[in-house]
């Protein structure tokens, strides 16, 4: 019996030590003629929200008149932004390239409340010229304008990014849903991603900042003869100093302390065999003060639909 326990003890922990050291490869396996499509999840989920967008709108108007007004506007225009729905569907193009398009709806008629509730804010007696309201409702109407497609991209079907040409904030969430190690990895292997969650322009002077970038694959394991590696995000930016804030209708340059720091943390479940998620959940912070002062959470999760044909 001594011996039998030994020999099963020894089998177990070779099998253990073989896993560890197993290196899988992880692809994108999508078929010519399939759509892969993924219900796509970017809600806020903190119950504490609060986005002070005051410094951005004291350049157009004095709102130290309005503080509770300000407030139930902007938690109306916070409401907003959690109003879409997202279908991600991931198409093999045939040249080694998977093609991927998001696309959302938002309501119209939300969209129009609020613009219409921010004209109802701006005072009439405030010395605004036409043309500067009209370039600032022009620009409010962009960040609500409902179109059908809002990130279209790609990445090899090796998991490097594609598509380099696109805006920084879409390679950021190709990135984080697709973006794959481009080499054999095993048990405890890290590498990064190809994002850049902050980014500031020549306003801003930088005093202090770091960056963690690491995704580990942090187990592998067989669920029903399929071999699935499961993946854990840990992604965080910190940058801290002075925001220049320029001269804007009539008002003087001035200079705001400003931190930023955005953190990423998930956890998938890649089948190896299939090339796909299986799942896909990840959380962002956002903590700033300054310029915009914001503190709030956004789950990020992928969800497989049933696949169609073209």
């Amino acid at each position: 019996m001594k011996k039998l326990l030994t020999v099963l003890l020894a089998i177990t922990t070779l099998s253990v030590f073989g896993q560890k050291n197993q290196f899988v490869d992880l692809k994108w396996k999508i078929a010519k003629d399939e759509k892969l499509n993924y219900a796509t999840v970017m809600n806020e989920i903190s119950e504490t929200v609060e986005v002070d967008f005051r410094g951005l709108f004291k350049a157009l108007i004095d709102i130290s008149e309005f503080e509770t007004e300000t407030k139930e506007l902007f938690n109306k225009i916070n409401q907003i932004f959690g109003m879409q729905d997202y279908v991600t569907t991931l198409i093999n193009n045939g040249n080694g390239v998977v093609d991927i398009v998001m696309r959302k709806t938002v309501p119209q008629k939300q969209q129009e409340e609020i613009v219409e509730e921010i004209h109802a804010f701006v005072p009439e007696e405030e010395d605004i010229s036409e043309d500067e309201m009209a370039f600032f409702f022009q620009e409010l109407q962009s960040m609500f304008q409902e179109s059908t497609v809002m990130l279209r991209g790609s990445v090899y079907e090796t998991g490097d990014i594609h598509s380099f040409w696109v805006k920084n904030d879409q390679k950021n969430l190709i990135a984080l849903f697709f973006e794959l190690p481009t080499k054999p990895v095993k048990i405890g292997d890290k590498w990064s991603l190809n994002v850049n969650l902050i980014a500031n322009d020549q306003s801003f002077e930088c005093d202090s900042a770091y960056k963690i970038n690491e995704i580990t694959l942090s187990d592998i394991k067989t669920v029903n003869g399929e071999t699935i590696a499961v993946l854990k995000y840990n992604i965080a930016e910190y940058v801290n100093g002075i925001f220049n804030a320029p001269a804007f209708f009539g008002n003087e340059e001035k200079q705001i302390e400003t931190m930023m720091k955005l953190t990423y943390k998930g956890i998938a479940e890649f089948s190896i065999d299939k090339g796909r998620w299986i799942t896909y959940d990840g959380i962002m912070s956002i903590d700033t003060t300054g310029v915009m002062i914001a503190n709030k959470k956004t789950k990020f999760t992928l969800i497989n639909e049933t696949n169609t044909s073209r």
